[in-house]
């Protein structure tokens, strides 16, 4: 059913003009949108929210799209990226991120 969803949603885009990308959706909601940390937890009676360690809490959906919406225009991490590279790409990130800060 997938596939038939995608389609539907290509389909649908196509007639009204909308661009669709397929993106890896690898720790989508489990990094930090704004600052790229992983995050330390999950709250909720459906595990929606999430808590960055430096950002505070956040809904995970919320998170998981804006990362989404960004890995569109990621020349690193490519649709067919193994999970475990997206992840060592996402955590040398932000351990540089922190380096240049420190």
């Amino acid at each position: 059913s997938k596939g038939t969803l995608d389609d539907r949603i290509e389909y649908l885009c196509d007639c009204l003009g909308i661009r669709t990308v397929d993106v890896n959706p690898a720790y989508t909601s489990q990094f930090c949108p704004n600052c790229g940390a992983r995050f330390s937890e999950r709250k909720g009676t459906h595990h929606e929210l999430t808590v960055c360690p430096n950002c505070g809490e956040m809904n995970a959906n919320t998170a998981a799209a804006l990362n989404i919406l960004r890995r569109a225009d990621d020349k690193n991490i490519t649709l067919y990226t193994p999970y475990k590279k997206v992840e060592k790409i996402l955590e040398d990130r932000y351990a540089n991120k922190q380096s240049v800060m420190a």
